[in-house]
């Protein structure tokens, strides 16, 4: 219940901020402060292996890492592009940015 709590006020307050620093249409705003928030929780479970990894089995930092990564930077490029009108870029050419279309 805490971390709703919080995740809705760091919401609000990034679509507020949003809201008077850019062009941002409301809803705009809005989306960008979804994609910021929607995975607040991530993190957390990913400082408390970084605080003890020797504490994690090798399943448990597979399950989290995997999770992390398919849930968080899609977020982040969203509110990337809506924010900043900058979309992510295969800068270490890994194929990590691929065409939905050709895929």
């Amino acid at each position: 219940m805490q971390q709703k709590i919080i995740e809705n006020r760091v919401r609000e307050r990034i679509q507020e901020a949003i809201q008077h620093s850019s062009e941002l249409t409301p809803s705009g705003s809005a989306e960008v402060a979804f994609h910021m928030t929607d995975w607040l929780a991530d993190p957390d479970r990913l400082v408390q292996f970084y605080s003890a990894p020797e504490q994690f089995s090798d399943q448990e930092i597979h399950k989290l890492l995997v999770n992390f990564l398919l849930h968080v930077p899609n977020h982040v490029a969203a509110a990337a592009v809506l924010l900043a009108d900058f979309p992510v870029s295969d800068i270490f050419q890994v194929g990590a940015v691929r065409n939905d279309e050709t895929t």
